[in-house]
């Protein structure tokens, strides 16, 4: 049994901690249940190295968790105590002779204790040498040397581990991807279904309209015409005309059709069912469908039919199909002609690639200038891209401002990276609204089909719309290819939405507070509310576990709605039972902030549980400033500042936002990132850099915090520095309230 140790217990974390443990958890492979070929390669390397222990271990935030282990009964350890800490820093094998001898492990209870770990060599293991997920690791309880042999065979063992990894990773992906397949490929026949069904109920219903009449003589071989047959074939009433004549109306190859359908209908007990183009002798053209019956009554054999003009029909037709076919703003293809034009290139080996493209910010073009705007940008958009079809490419629009291009692969991967380049350019261009001017611009995303390869069509426009959604958080205006890892990322965001919405119905969200300190006094000054989910298992994760989910427009609402009601009910218990300097900081998202609506419901929600203002500060992150619809931004500021509340911009210096929106907008704080805090004690200039942002954030009568801080010494820096307040495991880590303020 391990024996609980004092905390802090040191250990090295890497620059790439976040993504790291993010990548652990998007792969999914925690708590999951053993597997024969992880066991059978940690027996391998208890063998083949003749060590009583060894391990395949994953690290995240607070433990490390075995996957596989012999000779070792725990499931985790805590973080502190893994030798594998070191490890995954580098790119090669770690090794510790004698644990005792070494300073960074004589005092470990692993090492003092049972079961008395004298000797460690482990190697790194991940999906890619971009993260190291966890080790493969041997373990001695006497000191021993690992020679230049074992170490490549440990490296080798390594390789086997990380093959397994991402076996289980592809596993994954597979599975999610049959099931999506299976289904579309279900509504896909059954929407085919229902058309043919359509179809099928027109024609029959035409057939019904029979509006002329005629009757053959089998005997004689002669015709008569019904009065409305001749008028429909452009005959005079009382004309006596032979089917010779008849045959001369028709045209082409129809007149070589008829002369053989008719002459086996007048052969044979037959039916007979005709359609063809004619031209009158006055004129006109026509198209004609012919019904034909055999009857034999006594001996006698008739031979008589309808006669149908169906141009009228086949025009109707014509404009269902392109109805059908065409997208009615812009006259392009639509998704329906999409579908059927990558089902036709199935059975086609010549390669092509895929692209879709939508407009940058176009809801903000429609909320701005209304709807006839966003058309005219359509149809402006729609006018440019119908130059490719004129060599050779296939153009549709599929949905709202989403288009479809299928391309002709120009001889190499450059020269179709030059041309979806020249796109990308020629779509950008201004547009003018009311008396204002907006920058058009697109993103794309484009899947390759190589030659020969089998494709599915909806999966080729999921791959190409994943692509296209990693142009757009790249910045816009821009293209990206689709890589095979964007089908995992996108399934995982949507395994980490369903969790989370059902994680939100079951009450397992929770709020956690980290309180904020004055640094002058070390006086309280509120707390940040942060999200937690605590899942069954008895797990806490923070939001980089389910970053997808607070991405998605829609949950990330209901979440917000939680959040907000949460923390401001804490504030108003944490009053009413005699805290009169109640300060709650809540994080909101993009989405939210840009929600008109959004104002309204926090301030209705202040006063429904009569707070005062000073209970309740706003924190924002740069992407709320970022994009073209500031001046909603800018209403959202001065509403809230104006009944009260204070704006803190978060995770300052980290991204694209830039000095002026400091200026821009009613800001009352800066929130200094943890990345800035963590290099003052081995960069100078980060204290310089520091100070500069204080000294600047002071003159416009704005606070700085600084997150993070997590030693003295950093915190006497920034003392010095001039910033105002402070956060950090320093002072104290995030907790649920009852452990902040304990109830009677």
């Amino acid at each position: 049994m391990l024996h609980p140790i004092p905390r802090p217990l040191t250990y090295p974390i890497g620059p790439d901690e976040a993504e790291r443990c993010a990548a652990l958890h998007e792969l999914g492979i925690l708590d999951t249940t053993p597997d024969k070929n992880f066991d059978a390669a940690v027996r391998l390397a208890c063998s083949s190295f003749d060590v009583p222990v060894a391990l395949v271990a994953m690290l995240d935030e607070q433990r490390e968790w075995f996957k596989a282990a012999t000779g070792w009964d725990a499931k985790e350890a805590p973080r502190e105590l893994a030798f594998c800490n070191y490890t995954i820093l580098q790119d090669d094998v770690f090794v510790v002779e004698d644990a005792e001898l070494d300073a960074r492990f004589s005092g470990n209870p692993l090492v003092k204790g049972e079961p008395g770990v004298r000797f460690y060599a482990g190697v790194p293991v991940g999906l890619s040498d971009e993260h190291h997920l966890g080790t493969l690791c041997i373990v001695d309880t006497k000191p021993r040397t690992l020679s230049l042999e074992d170490a490549e065979l440990l490296r080798t063992l390594g390789q086997i581990v990380s093959n397994l990894l991402r076996q289980f990773h592809q596993s994954q992906i597979e599975s999610k991807l049959r099931d999506q397949l299976d289904a579309e490929r279900a509504a896909n026949t059954q929407r085919e279904l229902q058309l043919r069904d359509k179809q099928h109920l027109l024609e029959y219903a035409s057939e019904l309209a029979a509006l002329g009449s005629w009757e053959y003589n089998h005997n004689t071989g002669k015709i008569v015409w019904g009065a409305e047959t001749r008028h429909i074939l452009g005959l005079k009433p009382m004309e006596n005309v032979t089917l010779e004549a008849v045959r001369g109306l028709f045209t082409g190859e129809d007149e070589l059709r008829w002369q053989r359908e008719f002459a086996r209908f007048a052969a044979s007990a037959t039916s007979l069912l005709f359609e063809g183009q004619i031209h009158t002798p006055d004129g006109m053209e026509k198209w004609i469908r012919v019904l034909g019956k055999t009857e034999s009554t006594g001996g006698r054999i008739a031979k008589f039919g309808l006669l149908q003009d169906i141009t009228k029909e086949r025009e109707t037709r014509k404009r269902l199909n392109d109805m059908a076919a065409r997208d009615s703003l812009t006259g392009l293809s639509n998704r329906f002609s999409l579908l059927q034009q990558l089902r036709k290139l199935q059975g086609d080996e010549t390669p092509f690639s895929f692209v879709m493209l939508d407009l940058d910010g176009f809801k903000s073009i429609n909320d701005t200038f209304g709807h006839a705007a966003g058309d005219k940008c359509l149809k402006r958009i729609a006018r440019k891209l119908r130059i490719l079809e004129a060599h050779g490419a296939f153009v549709a629009r599929i949905a709202g401002d989403e288009f479809a291009i299928i391309l002709q692969i120009p001889g190499d991967r450059r020269g179709l990276e030059r041309r979806i380049g020249k796109i990308v350019t020629a779509l950008a261009f201004p547009m003018r609204f009311q008396e204002q001017t907006a920058n058009l611009t697109v993103s794309m995303g484009v899947a390759i089909r190589s030659h020969g390869a089998h494709f599915d069509p909806e999966a080729l426009i999921a791959e190409a719309d994943m692509a296209l959604y990693e142009a757009k958080i790249q910045g816009r205006n821009r293209y990206s290819f689709f890589r095979s890892e964007m089908r995992y990322l996108a399934e995982k965001k949507a395994k980490t939405i369903v969790g989370i919405r059902k994680a939100l119905r079951n009450g397992e969200l929770e709020l956690f507070y980290q309180a904020k300190l004055l640094l002058r006094d070390n006086s309280p000054a509120g707390h940040e509310a942060l999200l937690r989910w605590r899942r069954k298992d008895g797990g806490v994760e923070t939001p980089e576990a389910f970053r997808g989910a607070l991405d998605d427009p829609l949950l990330s609402g209901e979440i917000t709605t939680f959040v907000v009601r949460s923390a401001l009910d804490q504030a108003r218990e944490w009053i009413d039972r005699g805290d009169a300097n109640v300060s709650i900081s809540i994080n909101i998202g993009p989405h939210q902030f840009r929600d008109s609506n959004f104002p309204t419901f926090l301030l209705a929600e202040i006063r429904r549980r009569h707070l005062p203002a000073s209970a309740i500060e706003i924190e924002v992150t740069e992407d709320v400033f970022l994009g073209r619809d500031t001046g909603e931004v800018l209403q959202t500021c001065r509403t809230f500042t104006e009944s009260g509340l204070r704006i803190s911009f978060d995770d300052f210096g980290t991204g694209f936002a830039s000095l002026t929106h400091l200026l821009d907008f009613p800001v009352s704080a800066i929130k200094i990132d943890r990345s800035f805090v963590s290099r003052l004690e081995t960069e100078e200039r980060a204290a310089g850099f520091l100070k500069a942002v204080c000294d600047l954030a002071h003159s416009l009568a704005i606070e700085v915090v600084a997150e993070g801080i997590e030693t003295i010494e950093q915190c006497e820096l920034l003392k010095s520095i001039g910033c105002d307040y402070g956060q950090g495991y320093l002072f104290h880590r995030p907790s649920p309230a009852r452990e902040i303020f304990p109830k009677s």
